[in-house]
């Protein structure tokens, strides 16, 4: 046998041997319908739902309640007051010094805008002086207060239970100034008039 009576072997693709018909075609595939997005069973998709609700819901409560809790400086600097009231006969009288006077300090601070926690006593008052945020009862308190509170923290001032009571009670006055009263049988009618 001789080489000239093999036949050629059909290839997929082109093909230009000498007596081919064409390009051989590629097979054609049927089309494929969607493909599901999750093939596990109905109970557990619906399960995984409600517990993304249930999980939302419940963050949105506890942020929603911690933003509720926010408190005004004013009931900050009475619940620290009410504090040091409960514990008034104990520690030194330097540390009871330094926190009736941050509290209220902080209370100007924070409050009325006012730079009392990062001024001395003297540099505060004097910034007082011809100010009209207060009048000159309340300047002569508030002088007196802070007075006091400094012989306790800076001179080893000692106080009995009956002064450090006064203290209390006059930064306590001193936060309340501000406040409306409140009327227990109408909370409208001190309530300011809308504009």
């Amino acid at each position: 046998m001789t080489n000239a009576a093999q036949a050629p072997v059909p290839t997929p693709g082109l093909s230009f041997a000498p007596g081919a018909a064409g390009p051989t075609p590629a097979p054609i595939h049927d089309i494929v319908g969607p493909l599901p997005f999750f093939s596990g069973p109905v109970w557990l998709i619906l399960g995984v739902f409600f517990a993304v609700v249930l999980i939302g819901g419940a963050l949105g409560w506890f942020l929603g309640r911690r933003k509720a809790k926010l408190i005004t400086p004013r009931e900050a600097a009475l619940d620290a007051l009410t504090r040091l009231r409960g514990r008034v006969s104990e520690g030194s009288d330097h540390d009871f010094g330094v926190g009736v006077s941050d509290v209220l300090r902080r209370f100007l601070g924070e409050a009325l805008g006012l730079a009392a926690p990062r001024q001395t006593t003297e540099e505060f008052l004097v910034s007082l002086q011809g100010s009209l945020r207060f009048v000159p009862a309340e300047q002569e308190a508030l002088a007196e207060f802070l007075h006091r509170s400094d012989y306790l923290k800076f001179a080893q001032g000692e106080a009995t239970s009956e002064q450090r009571l006064s203290l209390i009670e006059a930064a306590e006055s001193f936060v309340r100034s501000g406040e409306q009263p409140v009327n227990k049988t109408n909370p409208e009618a001190t309530a300011p008039p809308a504009a």
